[in-house]
């Protein structure tokens, strides 16, 4: 039986593979103690055929480690990585598209902020969206014309 701090070493070290990796790390259960020995709280997210979820903050200001329990190992990776990794990629595949979306969104924000209410939000989102596609197309055409 291990002790609570042999547990968060454990899980400690398990947390620094998976920042290293910036991915999801699969760990034998056979071979790491339980989250919630480690102070793990249990959380709820999509069922894909897990026993159970939890997140461990091990550092204050650094994201926590969510851990995934099945019957025979735990997956591990940090909140936000995988959907910022996936935004980033989405981002790079199609920067006219990202342009669009990100125009739309500061448009939005910068409406919510003047007006303080939903109409001014969805004024500068069609704003800021206007704005996105004029300087889309700008780019285009100055990537068409020959030098």
């Amino acid at each position: 039986m291990r002790t609570r701090a042999q547990s968060i070493q454990a899980w400690r070290a398990a947390h620094r593979t998976v920042a290293a990796t910036r991915g999801m790390v699969t760990i034998p259960k056979s071979a790491f103690p339980h989250p919630r020995d480690a102070g793990a709280r249990p959380t709820t997210t999509w069922p894909v055929g897990q026993l159970a979820d939890y997140a461990l903050e091990l550092e204050v200001g650094v994201a926590p480690l969510l851990i995934r329990e099945f019957s025979d190992r735990y997956e591990a990776f940090l909140a936000g990585i995988q959907l910022a990794a996936g935004v980033v990629r989405f981002a790079e595949e199609n920067p006219a598209v990202a342009i669009c979306v990100s125009g739309t969104l500061l448009g939005a924000v910068i409406g919510t902020a003047l007006s303080k209410s939903r109409e001014g939000a969805l004024i500068g989102a069609g704003i800021g969206l206007l704005a996105a596609a004029i300087v889309n197309a700008s780019l285009r055409e100055k990537q068409i014309q020959p030098a």
